[in-house]
């Protein structure tokens, strides 16, 4: 298991772009603090109940958080390993140009407090966790708000035998994602 922090130079723009069938742009984001019902019927969350429950915590009316963007999916290779990988995007619920503090704060405290947890979850389950999780502080231009702020991308990496053990590790991954944050902005 590895946990790492770093700071990316390419700026993440919200809402982003995507490109439709027809090649032309949409925008791409779901403002999930102001719609959270919106949670269970987004393609990152149909059939990721797991997804579905983290976007609830980090979007909950009380955090000073929200997600921007988030996905997972199985990674095609060697089929006597099953690959996982996963990013969730988030910022502060209130964008503003002093935020790169306050996410490298957040990266440093979620490293401390999800080695933890991981190590815990590996003792309960009596077995090694192939996992890496990397904590990306990213330059933000949040459009809708005229702020050049940042955020913090949370990528996970999960190797397992078969998927369904995958699919398990990256489960506990979540939880533990979920079990960090409000003792993060509790602690504020």
């Amino acid at each position: 298991m590895g946990i790492s922090v770093s700071e990316s130079s390419n700026v993440f723009h919200v809402p982003f772009s995507s490109f439709n069938n027809d090649g032309t742009p949409e925008d791409g984001f779901v403002d999930l603090k102001a719609h959270p019902e919106w949670i269970p019927v987004l393609p990152s969350c149909i059939g990721w109940p797991e997804m579905q429950s983290l976007l609830h915590v980090i979007n909950a009316p009380q955090t000073p958080l929200m997600s921007l963007a988030a996905a997972q999916h199985f990674v095609p290779g060697d089929s006597s390993m099953s690959r996982l990988t996963s990013f969730v995007v988030l910022c502060p619920a209130e964008p503003s140009e002093q935020d790169k503090p306050a996410m490298k704060n957040l990266a440093d405290f979620l490293r401390a407090r999800i080695d933890e947890l991981m190590h815990a979850a590996s003792q309960a389950l009596k077995q090694r966790l192939d996992v890496e999780i990397r904590l990306e502080l990213q330059p933000t231009r949040f459009h809708l708000h005229g702020v050049d702020g940042w955020s913090l991308m949370l990528l996970t990496y999960v190797c397992a035998d078969e998927i369904r053990e995958a699919r398990k590790i990256w489960g506990i991954v979540l939880r533990v994602l979920e079990t960090a944050l409000p003792t993060y902005w509790e602690g504020r």
